[in-house]
């Protein structure tokens, strides 16, 4: 269950790293929809990819681990039907929550300019919608608004106070710029007693804090939406640059893990045990 504590959630952008997270120890998965749109159509976080999309590609992630999995879902893809939708599409994929932001579609990264919000009453009508939709009652509903950068932090904070009313239980104002800025959130929305999101990705964009640093800021659940994702791409771009370079990986084979580990690591000798058993 995510929101007891504070929770540390790791960001996986297939079903492979949503393994690797758990065997590492995390405590709950983060699917980013920045992290699909690179991975799965290669293209940039933009809107593109659309609801079933999301939810498959959520569902693989979450039936390789067992931990909880926390779920982008964008504007939630339309009005409050196709958010009710959503919601009903992301506890069937496995998810154990979901967060929903006040972006004006088409959306795109909160740490990339050129946002627009939409009005606070229909981002209300949006989250109502949303918790009514919701079979679990366990089921995290997160309120995110994108307004820093349109409206001022100030004003971002105020929709999170108008957000409160709407049966979300917590908030998550993405990008804020300073650390003064961080703690105004803290300070403000705290008290309201609903969990505190913080969007811990490496743009610059945002205050680079350890997740120590913002528990004692009060912040309950920290996410790392793209780092894993950061990391293998200049991993796998060292290794084709090597390959087509020198004919071979000889000179990055200690960087690599053995094809008996890597095997191991993704259960072949418990599958193929499984797959005896049922044979003739």
């Amino acid at each position: 269950m995510l929101g007891k504590g504070q929770v540390v959630a790791l960001g996986a952008y297939d079903a492979m790293t949503s393994r690797l997270a758990e065997k590492c120890g995390a405590g709950a998965i983060y699917v980013s929809g920045f992290a699909g749109a690179a991975a799965r159509l290669g293209r940039p976080d933009l809107g593109l990819m659309t609801q079933t999309e999301m939810s498959e590609h959520i569902q693989r992630i979450c039936e390789a681990t067992t931990r909880p999995v926390l779920a982008d879902a964008d504007t939630g893809y339309g009005g409050a039907l196709n958010v009710q939708r959503t919601v009903r599409l992301w506890e069937r994929a496995g998810c154990s929550g979901l967060h929903i932001e006040d972006q004006m579609f088409p959306k795109r990264c909160g740490h990339v300019a050129g946002k627009l919000v939409v009005p606070v009453e229909e981002m209300e009508q949006k989250l109502r919608a949303a918790a009514d939709a919701r079979d679990d009652k366990n089921f995290l509903l997160i309120a995110r608004t994108d307004a820093v950068a349109v409206e001022g932090i100030e004003a971002a904070i105020e929709r999170c106070k108008r957000y409160s009313d709407t049966g979300v239980d917590g908030f998550f104002v993405d990008a804020p710029e300073t650390i003064d800025q961080i703690e105004e959130i803290s300070k403000q929305l705290a008290p309201l007693g609903r969990i505190l999101l913080f969007n811990s990705v490496r743009t610059f964009k945002s205050p680079i804090l350890s997740a120590t640093e913002l528990a004692k800021l009060g912040f309950g659940l920290i996410i790392f939406p793209v780092d894993a994702l950061l990391t293998a791409y200049r991993a796998i771009e060292e290794t084709y640059r090597t390959l087509l370079r020198t004919g071979s990986t000889d000179d990055i084979a200690e960087k690599m893990v053995t094809f008996s580990e890597f095997n191991q690591f993704i259960g072949l000798s418990d599958n193929i045990e499984l797959e005896l058993k049922f044979s003739t």
